[in-house]
Formats: structure tokens, C-alpha cells, sequence
């Protein structure tokens, strides 16, 4: 059973249709009247753990989840006595993690009896909302960012929701307030479903996220020591953080890891918040060019600092030069083809093992939460040292050793 509580004063209601609290507009937590966490063996994917999860009786799936945890072989496996595991979000349905929040909040939706979903999205929740609305029959409405990459824009339009570029979205903070305000109107007057990937705005359906702590307890046969966490609006981050939380509540797992926002250096909001031990500010403008993570207000950044602050854990900074030099990295030496947003977090990693930062010993995890098609231009600028060279057959005994 589910019952709604706000993390900032003490309202709590039985679960219904709420995307704020009533009482003070601050975030809803999800919360289960049980502290039991069955994995239910003849159910695959996050479904597994439909017991923790709104919507399971109306599942929707495409075969998300128990995607791999596999170990670095070539690339830095080792920092200290600690060992990196990637996580590989990638090997989602549609590409990415989001798939996970897709598949909960369509099931959600089907629940409410809701006819269509509207989301907001740089293109991995956009891409997933889409694939998983039409799974359920759910009509879609995408509102997106001016400068989206083409390459996650097509896959969103291959599957047929309504897509509309919003001026200034993802680029200032003023305009990502009047798209997020307008769409939670629109929804309420339409009857359709707001399916924007924060806590802020859907909280049910990230419930999806924790499935990914979950997964790795399992895979680990212990919860990691330290995981690593791209940070655009921050719900991947808190819902991690309570996929742990209940870990623990269950007495499954008597310890915690220490979990690292990782934010591009040009749109850090969260990053700086946690630097100066000032609450969260809005940046003026995104100078980033890490699609997926160009959030310049993130709506769950409270919620990551206060999960940094209770896991020991901290939040750090990368160029977008480490970070495409980390993608290229994965792809050369590990055989990983990844998303800039995803590449991010062993950028991070390295910059706090060279300053001493993550020293100790335990599993090092690194979310790889997109696969590298979603940034085409990242994919060019990766094979352009790579060109193609048109040969006759005879040449192909005359190549060089």
C-alpha cells in the first residue's frame, strides 16, 4: 500500500493524483506502508520488484532493466584498493534509463485511466515516453529543447507523439519555470498525464529510477561503496538514493554507498550549491554543450544535496573536453559506446582520483545511463581521426603491417 507525504511540512494523504503538496507546493514522497522488499522470480525487469513500484498491476514493459554491471578491464580498473563496475543504462530499450521511469509512469497513467501523456525532454525521456506511450495506447505530447540533438529527435518522432521546441528551454531559467508551470496547467485541463522526469512534478513514476539500486545490490551481492551520478534536473540521483534507503529499511543491506552528483562545469547549479553550502541557485544561462544534463534549475536539486549530505558523499564539477575525452576513452579501450551524459561520470571519476577524493576500498560504480547514439555530433567528433578509406581489392594484400 501507498500512502503521499511532502518532504517539507507534514502533510500526508492516502496515494491519489497529486503531483505537489496542496498544503505548501513542495515535492511528494511515494511512500510504502511496508518496509518488505520481495524481488518476485517469475516477473522480468523492473517488474520484479512490482511490489515497490505504483502502477503494477498495469505493467507496461518493453524488457527494461537487468541491464549489465560489468568491470573495467583496460580502463583505470583500479583506484586504490577500489574496484569500477559501469553500470550500462545504454542496453535499455530505447537507450537509455528513462526507459525505467517510462514503463512505471505509463503503468501509472493506465491506473488513473488517463488518455495521453505531456513531458518535457532534451531527447532519453522523450525517446522513452514515446516508445512506452504507444506500448499503452497513450496519445503523446513532447515539448523539447531549441537546440536538441537531431539524432534523439528522430527516434522521438519515429514513434509518433506531437512535438513541440520550446524558445529558452534548457537554456534559461525563466523559460524552463513557464514551460514546467504551463504544462502542469495544460495536463490538468486535458486529463492527460504530466510526465516530466523529477520528483517535482512526477513522483510516481520515478519510482522506476530506485529499481537501478536494486539491480546492483543484486548483481554486487552488496550495495556499492561509491556511485557515481550524472546530475541534470537530480531525480536519477534521489531516486538511487531511495532504492538504497529502502535496501537498507528491508534489512537487506546494513550500510550505504556514498553517492557523487556529477555536473558539466558550464551548467553546474547543483555543484555550486554544494561547494559554497549555500542552497540552490539558478544559473543565468547553460554554457554547457552536454545534452541531457543542460538543466541551468534543476527542480530536484535539494533533494541531491540533501542525499549527498546523508550518504558522505559530495558533488564535482567536469569540462566538456575530460568528458568527451572519457567518452572516446570507453569506446577505444573498454568496447563501451556511450552518450557524452554518460561519459560524464568516469570523467568524474578520474578528476576526484587525482585529487584524492574517493580513496578507500569497496565498488566503484559509474552510471552509464545513455548509449552514444543519442549525440550524433559526439559520435562524429569520436571517428574523426577514424576516416574511411575507399581501396580497390587488389590493395587489400598490399596494407601495411
Amino acid at each position: 500500500m501507498i500512502y503521499l507525504r511532502c518532504y517539507t511540512c507534514s502533510w500526508t494523504a492516502e496515494d491519489g493524483d497529486v503531483r505537489a503538496c496542496p498544503q505548501c507546493g513542495g515535492i511528494i514522497d511515494v511512500t510504502y506502508t511496508s518496509s518488505s522488499l520481495q524481488f518476485e522470480p517469475n516477473r522480468t525487469g523492473i517488474w520484479r520488484y512490482a511490489s515497490r513500484l505504483p502502477g503494477g498491476d498495469h505493467a507496461v514493459s518493453l524488457g527494461e532493466g537487468n541491464t549489465p554491471l560489468l568491470p573495467a578491464t583496460h580502463l583505470d580498473p583500479l583506484i586504490g584498493a577500489q574496484t569500477r563496475y559501469y553500470k550500462v543504462e545504454g542496453l535499455n530499450p530505447t537507450g537509455s534509463y528513462k526507459d525505467r521511469i517510462a514503463a512505471v509512469g505509463m503503468a501509472r497513467l493506465r491506473s488513473l485511466g488517463r488518455t495521453g501523456w505531456a513531458a518535457t525532454s532534451s531527447g532519453n525521456a522523450g525517446a522513452s515516453m514515446a516508445a512506452y506511450g504507444a506500448r499503452a495506447r497513450l496519445t503523446g505530447h513532447l515539448f523539447t529543447l531549441e537546440r536538441a540533438s537531431p539524432a534523439k529527435l528522430a527516434q522521438i518522432r519515429a514513434h509518433g507523439p506531437q512535438i513541440y521546441a520550446v524558445r529558452g528551454l534548457g537554456l534559461t531559467p525563466e523559460a524552463e519555470r513557464a514551460t514546467w508551470s504551463n504544462l502542469a496547467e495544460l495536463c490538468s485541463h486535458r486529463g492527460w498525464g504530466m510526465l516530466v522526469t523529477a520528483y517535482r512534478f512526477s513522483p510516481h513514476a520515478m519510482d522506476g529510477v530506485k529499481t537501478i539500486a536494486f539491480e546492483l545490490f543484486e548483481q554486487l551481492g552488496a550495495v556499492p561503496a561509491l556511485v557515481y551520478v550524472p546530475a541534470g534536473g537530480g531525480g536519477l540521483l534521489w531516486g538511487l538514493w531511495r532504492g538504497f534507503l529502502e535496501l537498507q529499511a528491508a534489512g537487506l543491506s546494513a550500510t550505504l554507498p556514498r553517492i557523487v552528483a556529477v555536473q558539466p562545469a558550464g551548467c553546474d547549479a547543483i555543484a555550486h550549491a554544494w561547494r559554497s553550502g549555500t542552497a540552490l541557485t539558478p544559473l543565468d544561462r547553460c554554457a554547457s554543450a552536454i545534452s541531457g544534463l543542460q538543466l541551468t534549475s534543476p527542480p530536484d536539486g535539494e533533494l541531491v544535496l540533501r542525499a549527498l549530505r546523508a550518504s558522505g558523499g559530495w558533488a564535482t564539477s567536469v569540462p566538456d573536453e575530460a568528458t568527451y575525452a572519457a567518452q572516446l576513452d570507453l569506446a577505444r579501450q573498454e568496447g563501451l559506446f556511450v552518450e557524452p551524459a554518460a561519459a560524464i561520470t568516469l570523467a568524474a571519476a578520474r578528476i576526484d582520483a587525482q585529487e584524492g577524493r574517493s580513496a578507500g576500498a569497496g565498488a566503484v560504480v559509474c552510471l552509464l545511463t545513455g548509449i552514444g547514439f543519442k549525440d550524433a555530433a559526439a559520435v562524429e567528433r569520436m571517428a574523426a581521426d577514424r576516416p574511411v578509406t575507399l581501396i580497390d581489392a587488389a590493395e587489400i594484400l598490399e596494407l601495411p603491417a
